[in-house]
């Protein structure tokens, strides 16, 4: 009798899945099997296919993807039944992977190692060790070469670390969604515009590469268009950089309230969106404010923290010249400034808020506006520079391969190495 009383009550939870199904209605069809939805991260469609094959099935498997998917994607189910799913499977042969992603997506520890590589990956995801995180999606490539996720983890921390054409390198087949983005986005970076365009196109970011297109390849402005024919309001934020760039009125209408239509209204001449723009986040506002109304205190503050930046150098000259104030502050400022420093640094744009529209003033055009120069304050990233471009190839490349590494931020050093060029620059580099 005892044993019975005791084993009742050391019985685990009930099993919710009959309550569960009951619940799932019958799904349109979908394309992609469900696990395959699930690798390529199309959560919504993983979704649909495994709650049509549970709703038909207790067969453990497609309630294992079920719980990944939710692990994943919060809106597959709600919270109540997926804690439910959880609580009982945790301990059962072949959930440990769905319970593991489960229980660290609710705040709960789970011990990585445990888990397999994909699952690995995602947990760790949700710490700060960057390292172990590359090494858990390297783990999964070794198994798996092509899987979507852990290409696009790889890449991203080549990105992040400065090294574009190691970025590009990776993963050279894969063509999901979301490896080609971060494609694009290197190219982007290394000044490969063209190469960027149609890596998202191919994935589908018809207005990323229109955004190119119209910032950086004028000459295809035609095709710009083209790809921005629908009325929406990140469609209507984009031709309103165009406009800009192009010297044309800006057609304010059609935008949302997003700080970058703020500062679109802002260039409009919108008093309102002007002073709406200091308590915007981002340098492009602070920037923006100080050209448009010529108070540059915040500006020259920034400066101060960040002395190297090449777009705040720029806009407090460029604002000068405009306004016809003494530029001779702004003269001596760069006077002491590193030259080769601030174009290792490079300017990386937003294209929702693009420099060449906020500060369009270039060092040629200053140049011919001022007498600049040469410039060449101290700086041990400038001197390693001059250091190691004087070496032969594969000792120069060793060099500058172990300064981006201690300064991944340097992202003109970073384009420069993938292939790219200085275009412009202040005086006085080498």
């Amino acid at each position: 009798m005892w044993l019975l009383v005791l084993a009742a009550c050391s019985r685990g939870p009930e099993d919710p899945r009959p309550a569960l199904q009951a619940g799932f209605v019958e799904g349109r069809p979908v394309r992609l099997s469900p696990d395959d939805a699930l690798r390529d991260g199309r959560h919504f469609e993983a979704c649909i296919g495994y709650k049509q094959a549970a709703r038909a099935s207790l067969d453990d498997v497609p309630w294992r993807g079920l719980l990944m998917v939710a692990a994943r994607d919060p809106g597959c189910l709600a919270p109540e039944a997926g804690a439910s799913l959880a609580a009982w499977a945790k301990g059962r042969e072949g959930w440990k992977d769905a319970v593991g992603e489960w229980e660290a997506g609710h705040d709960l520890w789970v011990d990585p190692a445990t888990l397999s590589p994909p699952s690995r990956l995602r947990v760790l995801l949700r710490g700060t060790d960057q390292a172990a995180v590359v090494a858990a999606a390297e783990a999964v490539l070794a198994a798996s070469p092509e899987d979507p996720f852990a290409c696009a983890v790889v890449i991203q921390d080549a990105i992040d670390r400065g090294e574009l054409a190691g970025a590009l390198s990776v993963c050279a087949s894969v063509r999901s969604s979301a490896v080609m983005r971060l494609r694009g986005r290197a190219l982007d970076e290394a000044g490969r515009y063209a190469d960027a365009v149609d890596a998202y196109d191919a994935a589908g970011f018809t207005l990323h590469a229109a955004a190119i297109l119209y910032q950086e390849l004028p000459e295809r402005d035609a095709e710009a268009l083209q790809r921005m024919d629908e009325d929406v309001p990140p469609v209507a934020l984009h031709r309103g950089w165009r406009a800009v760039l192009r010297h044309e009125p800006v057609d304010v209408s059609r935008l949302d309230d997003s700080p970058e239509a703020t500062m679109l209204r802002a260039l409009a001449g919108s008093p309102t969106a002007i002073a709406a723009l200091p308590d915007l986040p981002g340098l492009e506002p602070l920037v923006l404010h100080a050209r448009l109304t010529g108070d540059l205190r915040r500006l020259e503050a920034e400066l101060e923290r960040a002395p190297t930046s090449d777009v705040l150098l720029r806009a407090n000259l460029g604002i000068r010249l405009e306004r016809g104030l003494d530029s001779s502050p702004a003269g001596s400022f760069l006077g002491s400034v590193n030259s080769d420093h601030v174009r290792l640094g490079g300017v990386v744009t937003r294209r929702e808020a693009p420099w060449s529209a906020i500060v369009p003033w270039t060092w040629t055009y200053i140049g011919t506006r001022m007498h600049l120069r040469a410039v060449g304050g101290a700086s041990p990233i400038g001197d390693a520079w001059v250091r190691a471009i004087d070496l032969p190839d594969e000792a120069r490349d060793a060099a500058l391969a172990t300064l981006q590494a201690a300064h991944p931020e340097l992202r003109g050093l970073a384009r420069w190495r993938a292939g790219g060029s200085f275009l412009d620059a202040p005086p006085g580099c080498r």
